[in-house]
């Protein structure tokens, strides 16, 4: 699914994305999407990223994984329960 996205861009720079899409024949949105792509391709290049690493630790909690649900469980029901009569 495509998302809109809304950026202000300098004029010479419009002016080139037109220019450019019209020699190449493609849309501004496959080209905007390509070079996108591209630099972060550049940028990323022999940095090997690791999710686990990006995560933060997010998995790593002091509390078991049933404790965890338990007390997920247990604020759900009383937020579910407050409303009952």
């Amino acid at each position: 699914m495509d998302k809109i996205f809304s950026t202000r861009l300098d004029e010479g720079v419009v002016v080139e994305l037109e220019r450019m899409t019209r020699k190449l024949g493609v849309t501004k949105k496959s080209f905007i999407e390509n070079a996108i792509k591209a630099h972060v391709q550049k940028l990323s290049s022999g940095d090997e990223t690791d999710v686990w690493t990006e995560t933060n630790g997010a998995w790593k909690r002091r509390e078991s994984p049933q404790q965890t649900a338990s007390s997920a469980r247990a604020a759900m029901r009383k937020n579910f329960n407050r409303h009952r009569r």
